[in-house]
């Protein structure tokens, strides 16, 4: 899928009152670009290039004599260099004076963002140039939604719901059956009904019971395989999207107990989880709601405190949520401000996972997963079936 927009990307320099994107690569290491400009990551790039979008304009193509075709099939004039003198000449003809973006983070407080090497953006500052993050520009430009993929990504969505309820169904019928039951087969039953649906998934659910559950990644294998008994604890997290290239992610994760009472220490941990679950939700939903603009630390912090204010500050090993694009892991705004400090803006027609989690080694964890969406007009909604509201009891 052509990814690559011209007038698209000139529209939002416009709007965010940027003089032009200029978009730097070096043997690959810088797949946010690579990206953009629908350079496959497998082309040979062994010389640098740079590649500057104006706010208006032709753009400008700066590239090593070696490789002066690698960006041929994109617009603009070609300026080859051959030495670094005309390396150093030719941009500084681009950006002297300018306010450029680039795939840069101060203090790398969004290491998805920082793939420019420090070197290069003192380079170009060093050429009269300010620099910005292009980190919002990325959003708008790569992780926006169309009206499209939200209409197809719906099903989906509810599906995944429906599909952990008969995972839970055929938990119960196999231990009242009497039969060996292990997280691989949960994990199979679940694949079983993706390939039905024709979705696509790029690795198989999470299937954690009892200690399993509290590793957040934690995955079966058919040699690694914990059995699944009556009075035991079970995590499920699921993900998948219809099988095409331009198609956006569901991803949900619930819990149960295979049993009819849950016990009060799964209710207890479950029960902030899903306040600080829901704690995200509402300040996101109310912020929008005001017209107030609110970043993706933000909504982190106001799941954290609630498990923080529990006692529960040191079990929640990871950030409240995730961009969800036609990437699992997208490139728009992530709810953190633990593993990083993402100050992007949460934006209209994005999407992304909350998620908290509390994982006690050694017993078990819960983390209670919802995927979220910000539409046109700035109004937070959930995808997909109902958020969880308790433990689910797997044999009542």
């Amino acid at each position: 899928m052509k990814k690559f927009n011209l007038s698209k990307i000139q529209n939002i320099l416009g709007s965010m009152n940027i003089d032009g994107w200029l978009l730097y690569d070096f043997r690959g290491s810088n797949e946010l670009a690579l990206n953009i400009l629908d350079i496959p990551p497998t082309s040979h790039l062994t010389r640098r290039f740079y590649y500057f979008i104006p706010r208006s304009g032709v753009p400008v193509k700066v590239v090593n004599g070696i490789e002066a075709g690698n960006l041929d099939h994109l617009p603009g004039d070609r300026k080859t260099y051959a030495n670094h003198e005309s390396l150093t000449s030719y941009l500084t003809d681009i950006v002297k004076g300018k306010k450029i973006a680039m795939e840069y983070s101060y203090l790398n407080a969004i290491p998805y963002v920082s793939k420019v090497d420090a070197g290069t953006i003192e380079q170009i500052k060093s050429l009269g140039a300010e620099i910005v993050s292009s980190a919002d520009l990325i959003t708008l430009f790569d992780a926006v939604w169309s009206e499209a993929q939200f209409e197809e990504n719906r099903p989906v969505a509810d599906a995944l719901t429906e599909i952990v309820y008969k995972a839970f169904g055929y938990i119960k019928k196999q231990l009242l059956d009497n039969k060996i039951l292990t997280e691989h087969l949960v994990q199979q039953f679940i694949m079983n009904e993706f390939a039905e649906r024709q979705y696509f998934t790029d690795h198989p659910p999470i299937i954690g019971v009892n200690e399993n559950s509290a590793n957040p990644h934690y995955s079966p294998t058919e040699d690694k395989s914990k059995k699944i008994h009556i009075g035991d604890f079970v995590l499920i997290d699921l993900w998948a999207k219809l099988n095409k290239d331009d198609a956006v992610w569901s991803d949900i994760t619930w819990t149960g107990y295979v049993g009819e009472e849950i016990p009060e220490k799964y209710v207890k941990i479950f029960n902030i989880v899903a306040d600080a679950r829901d704690a995200a939700f509402n300040f996101i939903q109310s912020g929008l709601k005001s017209g107030r603009k609110v970043r993706g630390f933000e909504g982190d912090d106001a799941a954290r405190n609630v498990i923080v204010n529990a006692g529960y500050g040191e079990y929640f090993i990871h950030r409240t949520g995730h961009s969800i694009t036609t990437a699992l892991h997208g490139t728009g705004a992530h709810l953190d401000n633990f593993e990083t400090r993402d100050e992007r803006l949460i934006l209209p027609s994005t999407s992304f996972s909350i998620e908290p989690g509390i994982y006690l080694p050694g017993d078990f964890g819960v983390r209670s997963e919802i995927d979220c969406y910000v539409t046109k007009d700035n109004k937070l909604i959930a995808t997909g079936g109902e958020s969880q509201k308790e433990v689910y009891p797997i044999l009542s």
